[in-house]
């Protein structure tokens, strides 16, 4: 179901089901999509083999994805027309497409849809948030500029964002009275940033404890969440300033009430890229252990909880081509990294070396993200392709599965060290 303006409130068919707590197969709005199953070696020896599903995205190119967090098999995409379209993966299907703004706009959501922030409005910098559980909106005020990130916390209740003035925004969102009640919403200002920079990257760990920024002066800021307080906000902090300010006197009660900190988030660490880096994208792990960092370099880099430097990863992207997204894995134990280049890489995060070099894709990576089980990977570009990448390491070659071809498409031009391995694999 496509809404016909940004102000319309119509659920989609994936919010339906999960507002009527049923799981069930969805039937296609969009129908069958071409799809393509093949199975290749990848290394330089030959020695690594995953299967990956190809589906055509119908000529709209796809910014974001992410795994439903209830719905099997399903795909949730954010497009560069500003729709958010969800694929079923498992039978080639486009299951539901719902438009939630202007184009010029972007959508940041949760992976169960029940919250999606629409920001990126260069003559309007407040930023929607959608809560499509209970089919109420509310905006959240506070930037000047166009916002240029956003994401949204798992449970919905933590939205962060950066801006082209160089400030980083936090708002806690509650419905105490349960999914019918008005939402309340609490802001707080996360500084640190230069204010002649871009605040480019912001993300938040599963589990909403951690949460990261970073932006063109190379900064990335790690903020502890731990002992988030919601009872103060910058809003209050400015009334009860003003409110002692007002008072000559200076009630007790006025002093006090200015006293209470504006925003009571704890920086837990402030790290630097090398001179002249810019962040482009961030990633925690589910609880905080791990933080990846890519660079408009091409460079990426980890950091274990704890520590106070970033370890650069070998150089396995183009140098000067974006790393547009990284993503670690549920367990924390692998990264993904993909950038301008159209190589996805995936990276052992113990060892920091590099595992498996993809090239499924022939235009720029734009997201990535790890299936629940994190036995499944998948990419979205600017060439209009969805792949779902199947990353069970094998070690003997000869047990790679013969590929199934659905809707065989144009032959494409093997690149790199990735062979298909139609003709050398030999059948379970």
């Amino acid at each position: 179901m496509r809404a016909s303006a940004r102000n319309t409130r119509q659920r989609s068919t994936v919010d339906a089901v999960l507002s009527n707590n049923r799981l069930q197969r969805l039937n296609g709005d969009g129908g069958q999509v071409t799809s393509e199953k093949v199975a290749r070696l990848c290394g330089d020896h030959l020695e690594h083999a995953y299967e990956a599903l190809r589906l055509t995205t119908s000529g709209t190119s796809c910014v974001s994805c992410c795994y439903h967090a209830l719905l099997p098999n399903t795909v949730i995409c954010s497009t560069s027309v500003n729709s958010i379209n969800c694929y079923d993966t498992a039978h080639g299907m486009l299951v539901s497409q719902q438009s939630k703004g202007p184009r010029r706009c972007s959508n940041a959501f949760n992976p169960s849809l029940s919250h999606v922030a629409v920001y990126g409005d260069p003559m309007a910098p407040a930023i929607e948030l959608q809560l499509c559980s209970c089919n109420k909106f509310a905006f959240l005020e506070g930037p000047t500029a166009e916002v240029r990130c956003c994401v949204v916390s798992d449970d919905g209740s933590i939205v962060v964002s950066g801006g082209r003035e160089g400030q980083t925004f936090l708002w806690h969102i509650t419905q105490p009275g349960g999914p019918t009640a008005e939402p309340v919403i609490r802001r707080f200002t996360l500084p640190g940033h230069s204010k002649s920079s871009m605040v480019k990257a912001c993300c938040v760990s599963a589990d909403g404890l951690w949460a990261a920024t970073g932006g063109n002066d190379g900064n990335v800021l790690l903020w502890d969440l731990a002992g988030f307080c919601p009872d103060a906000d910058d809003n209050a902090a400015a009334d009860a300033a003003q409110l002692a300010g007002q008072d000559s006197k200076g009630s007790k009660a006025a002093a006090d009430a200015a006293d209470k900190p504006a925003a009571p988030v704890q920086l837990s660490a402030l790290l630097q890229l090398p001179k002249g880096e810019q962040v482009s994208c961030l990633d925690l792990s589910r609880d905080g252990s791990w933080l990846a960092v890519g660079s408009r370099s091409g460079k990426v880099y980890l950091m274990p909880h704890g520590a106070t430097e970033l370890q650069q990863l070998p150089a396995w992207h183009q140098d000067g081509y974006k790393v547009r997204c990284c993503a670690l894995s549920p367990d924390g134990s692998k990264l993904l990294s993909a950038a301008e280049d159209a190589r996805l890489v995936l990276w052992d995060v113990a060892s920091g070396s590099c595992v498996l070099c993809v090239h499924e894709h022939f235009k720029p990576i734009r997201g990535c993200c790890w299936s629940p089980d994190g036995r499944h990977i998948v990419t979205v570009g600017l060439d209009s392709l969805l792949c779902v990448l199947d990353v069970v390491l094998l070690s003997n070659q000869h047990r790679l599965r013969v590929p199934i071809r659905l809707n065989t498409g144009p032959p494409r031009s093997r690149r790199g060290s990735c062979a298909t391995a139609a003709e050398t694999a030999a059948p379970r």
